[in-house]
């Protein structure tokens, strides 16, 4: 199964206002500024203290230094950790790539009812790509009992936020007839829309079925 993993401009564009210490807000800002534009030396020092000082935001982008090396060696319990923080401080982003390590077992233990949960928690918050992942779970019976009408539906909501995987996805649904009445219009309208976005999935499966 794919968990889809979260997409980097989302967590500089979305700082919430979770402390109001002006300084350590400033910390964030500043952190994620550095962190925008790839200089992670000075923005690791920054991102620390915010995120030692209990900012989820700041938490989340820790993390993704440790989960993808970004400044410092990649190690993934150190990533779980900053994780689980932010996650538990309400930022859907965090909850959503939380479950993708509990999806995967990238370093925690493989629990798909604990992905299940947390894609849950974010995508209450409409969180896209965990919307997306709600849906897999649904499809494939994952961490939930198999829903098909409730996999479409999660798709649904992640196709209209602009989502390639939600949109190929929901394209897929309607073109096997999955959770959703048959329709090879609408498949190919949600998939063009994902390939329009570079998904390659998408574009093969245009190509496959000669839409292209």
């Amino acid at each position: 199964m794919k968990y889809t993993v979260f997409t980097l401009s989302a967590a500089l564009l979305l700082l919430s206002a979770c402390s109001s210490d002006p300084y350590k807000n400033e910390l964030l800002s500043q952190g994620a500024g550095l962190y925008a534009a790839k200089d992670y030396a000075r923005a690791l020092p920054l991102l620390r203290e915010s995120a030692q000082a209990g900012n989820p935001d700041a938490q989340l982008l820790l993390a993704k230094c440790y989960d993808f090396g970004n400044g410092v060696p990649t190690d993934m319990k150190e990533a779980v950790k900053w994780y689980t923080a932010a996650a538990q401080g309400g930022n859907a982003n965090a909850q959503d790539n939380l479950g993708s390590c509990y999806a995967t077992g990238s370093g925690v233990p493989k629990n798909m009812n604990m992905a299940f949960s947390l894609y849950n928690q974010a995508a209450a918050q409409n969180d896209a790509s965990a919307l997306n992942n709600l849906g897999l779970c649904y499809l494939n019976g994952e961490g939930t009992a198999s829903n098909p009408a409730m996999a479409a539906e999660c798709f649904r909501r992640a196709a209209k936020t602009g989502n390639a995987d939600g949109q190929y996805n929901l394209g897929r649904c309607y073109f096997h007839g999955i959770g959703v009445t048959q329709d090879l219009e609408q498949s190919k309208q949600w998939v063009k829309k994902a390939a329009l976005q570079g998904h390659k999935n998408a574009t093969a499966f245009m190509e496959d079925n000669e839409w292209i």
